[in-house]
């Protein structure tokens, strides 16, 4: 059965899913952890993170990201 409410869900991975999970958790002075290649660009991807160009500051999440989360609670 196909759930047309969620599309993005359907394919982002479950991995990509756990990891955009844990960067939009409070880190109390921590980094974010550190992402696999293929879940970075699977999540940038899907618009759901940015990652600066030219800085070495870690990735965000974005609207996009913070809404598609918001949407899974």
């Amino acid at each position: 059965m196909i759930d047309n409410d969620t599309p993005d869900e359907q394919t982002l991975s479950a991995s990509s899913i756990w990891a955009l999970e844990r960067l939009a958790e409070v880190r109390y002075g921590r980094d974010a952890p550190a992402l696999g290649w293929s879940v970075t660009r699977e999540l940038i991807s899907a618009g759901f993170v940015s990652y600066p160009s030219g800085a070495r500051s870690s990735i965000a999440i974005t609207a996009a990201g913070r809404a598609f989360l918001k949407s899974r609670k």
